[in-house]
């Protein structure tokens, strides 16, 4: 038997070791169930048998559709050990998407939480040569396998196959914003390289307690930290999804001391008059990610929350994810909006067009190269070949690097505006008004064709609680700091962003919706 990587560590072997290591601490919290190190290896070992007893070889693609849980983890480790491609599905999706990606990554199997399997009856229609087990609850969907009976009958003997690092291990479809989803490939050497940012960066210590509310069909909900606790034989208290009471309820009574919280649920965690009612006292550090932020939120987080440290971190899909993070919350403070400085396996530059590195404060193209990086899209030749150049991953994102080698967002490429023939940077704008206008909880800045200006400045805006928003004060406070072209010529109004799983807002959406709604108003 061969459990471990000749080529480096696998995913499988981390949760093996844990067991002989850790055996009886507890692995996992999720509601009332609990589940130990040595219990959670064995559950991984019966997954991993049971999707070879389906007939997936390795090599082979099976997806998962379901809001987190122990099960949906145990599936992923289980497909790992066993060689298989575990596939993540956001449940959020129409079911034409999902029918897509199931589709477009080749899946031969759909483990589908007993919730949702009115979606997968529609699925059935679509792709009724597919095979549907379901987990986590009776089986109603017609033609479906019981997940739990299928493991009852398994084995918890470790699989005797051999996994490389270099092995593809998880494919999960980018957001969308433009165009088709892709499926980004993540090898086993990929996630554990993550893993080794986690560990280095925000160290986990005995004593620690981590709270899981990333989407696990996320990068970040699947695997950062939580591959790192898992190493470390540290417990992990699972929610089914983001909910700021429910997050406040199980920090005090599992007395958390790490959570990683996108910055957009943590404004909602910071805003909730809810929290006042339970004791955070426990958590000492925090991890964010995923949008712009002000020196307000790190602060607002210290003297509300009580925490210590903040860290902020950016990464993609295709980066495994983490690129880069800060190390002291000072930096946060200092250098707003920062996203700190490459992680120290990772070469990062700034180039222009033609791929010439950039000198500091000028704005090009990030680029990344180390051992995170992706293996490439699914079925993508002329994606890959766009991506990933002479070693670099091109990751669309337009910064800079300042004169101390801290890293900083502008915009993504598809987003940066030109109007009356300048560039416009929507970050730069988004982060005036939050700093300028304290009415305004939320803001993206879009541009939206327009023939005098090609394209015009837009601000789509949510306003705080119990507050309004007036445009001419918005914009007039905005020109204390911006130049007169970076000023938004229209200001609209919203309850809500969209948004993707990730929490980044889906500017793309904004564009198309309100463009529409101009043509049809003309």
């Amino acid at each position: 038997m061969s459990t471990t990587a000749p080529n480096g560590l696998s995913i499988g072997s981390i949760v093996r070791r844990a067991a002989h290591q850790y055996g009886n601490r507890t692995a996992f919290i999720f509601g009332d169930e609990r589940c130990s190190f040595a219990e959670y290896n064995r559950r991984v070992n019966r997954a991993a048998h049971t999707l070879r007893g389906l007939g997936v070889e390795k090599g082979g693609h099976v997806a998962i559709l379901g809001k987190n849980s122990i099960q949906y983890l145990e599936l992923c480790h289980g497909a790992g050990k066993a060689g298989i491609v575990f596939g993540t599905i956001n449940w959020r999706l129409t079911v034409d998407e999902i029918a897509f990606i199931v589709s477009d990554a080749d899946n031969e199997v759909l483990f589908v939480e007993a919730e949702f399997q009115p979606i997968a009856a529609q699925l059935k229609e679509k792709l009724p040569n597919l095979r549907y087990v379901v987990y986590g609850g009776p089986v109603k969907l017609d033609g479906a396998l019981s997940y739990e009976a299928l493991t009852a009958e398994a084995g918890d003997e470790e699989p005797n196959v051999d996994i490389d690092g270099s092995d593809d291990a998880i494919i999960m479809y980018t957001s969308g914003t433009t165009g088709l989803p892709k499926g980004a490939v993540l090898t086993h050497s990929n996630v554990c390289w993550d893993l080794v940012a986690a560990l280095t960066y925000v160290t986990p210590q005995q004593g620690d307690c981590f709270l899981l509310s990333m989407p696990m069909n996320h990068v970040s909900g699947l695997h950062t930290q939580t591959t790192t606790f898992l190493a470390r034989g540290l417990p992990i208290v699972v929610m089914s999804q983001w909910e700021p009471e429910e997050a406040c309820r199980l920090i005090e009574k599992h007395r958390i001391t790490l959570a990683y919280i996108l910055v957009a649920p943590l404004l909602q965690l910071l805003d909730s008059p809810l929290r006042d009612k339970y004791d955070l006292s426990s958590l000492r550090r925090l991890m964010t990610a995923a949008a712009k932020y002000t020196a307000d939120v790190p602060m607002r987080a210290m003297t509300e929350l009580g925490v210590e440290s903040v860290y902020f971190m950016y990464g993609l899909t295709e980066a495994s994810p983490i690129v880069s993070t800060t190390e002291f919350t000072a930096q946060m403070l200092q250098k707003p909006n920062t996203l700190g400085f490459p992680v120290w396996y990772n070469d990062v530059r700034i180039v222009d067009e033609q791929g010439r590195q950039l000198p500091p404060g000028e704005v090009g193209e990030i680029i990344v190269r180390g051992p995170n990086v992706f293996k490439g899209y699914h079925k993508r030749p002329d994606a890959n070949a766009e991506t990933l150049r002479n070693g670099w991953l091109h990751t669309g994102d337009l910064g800079y690097a300042d004169e101390d080698g801290f890293l900083f967002f502008v915009d993504r490429k598809k987003d940066m505006i030109k109007t009356g023939g300048e560039n416009v940077y929507s970050v730069e704008v988004e982060l005036a008004i939050l700093n300028t206008y304290e009415n305004v909880q939320e803001v993206a800045i879009v541009g939206i064709p327009d023939p005098k200006w090609g394209e015009a400045v837009t601000a789509f805006v949510v306003a705080r609680p119990g507050t309004t928003i007036d445009s001419e004060e918005l914009i007039a406070k905005a020109r204390t700091v911006l130049g007169g072209y970076k000023l938004p010529k229209r200001v609209v109004v919203c309850d809500q962003l969209p948004k993707n799983v990730s929490g980044k807002v889906l500017k793309r959406q904004l564009r198309e919706q309100y463009t529409n709604e101009l043509e049809t108003t003309a």
